[in-house]
């Protein structure tokens, strides 16, 4: 009878089975952008304020879910003019929207879907991701790794840039966001 007991608790386990939740942790996580200038540069930026949670289950990646929300003014370009302009009312208005943000709507193995919010501008986004592994960590915990890149259109947004644009050819309007996201639950 015991036996029985133990066995039908051993085949429950995977079905009682919960998400990890995880933080998103900005020493393993990098949230960058480039665009096109001139029609032949790239120009990249990161942000380097944000939070998030991932809940992750590799078995039943329908139950994850991410949330991200990045400071607008903590753009990086490694210029600190062109930082000021981006986060400028001409382009990101960090003043008057102080947060990017995406929250997960829905995920599977290889894409993740959800709404992109930048500008105050709400968009729903479907890209592609791709897991680079959970690994457990002496000393710091499980760290569960993904990676994404995806291309948006600004003005989609209301990020327009109006002074640049009346100059043809200034800016690209899409814009390739590449994400990696490393996130810790701790022990």
């Amino acid at each position: 009878m015991k036996r029985a007991l133990l066995l039908l608790a051993l085949l429950t386990l995977p079905v009682c089975a919960q998400p990890t939740r995880y933080s998103v942790k900005p020493v393993y996580t990098s949230l960058r952008f480039s665009i096109v200038k001139w029609g032949v540069l790239k120009e990249e930026g990161i942000f380097r304020d944000f939070d998030g949670t991932l809940v992750y289950d590799p078995a039943h990646p329908e139950a994850s879910r991410i949330d991200v929300v990045a400071k607008t003014a903590s753009l990086d370009t490694k210029d600190e003019t062109r930082d000021q302009m981006v986060t400028g009312f001409d382009f990101l208005d960090a003043a008057r929207y102080p947060t990017i943000e995406f929250h997960s709507t829905g995920v599977d193995r290889n894409f993740v879907s959800g709404n992109l919010t930048i500008h105050g501008t709400t968009k729903r986004v479907r890209f592609p991701v791709t897991s680079l592994g959970v690994h457990e960590i002496p000393k710091i915990g499980k760290l569960a790794g993904f990676e994404t890149t995806f291309t948006i259109n600004r003005r989609d947004y209301g990020v327009l840039g109006t002074r640049w644009g009346a100059v043809p050819g200034v800016l690209s309007d899409n814009v390739e966001l590449h994400i990696t996201i490393g996130a810790i639950r701790r022990q």
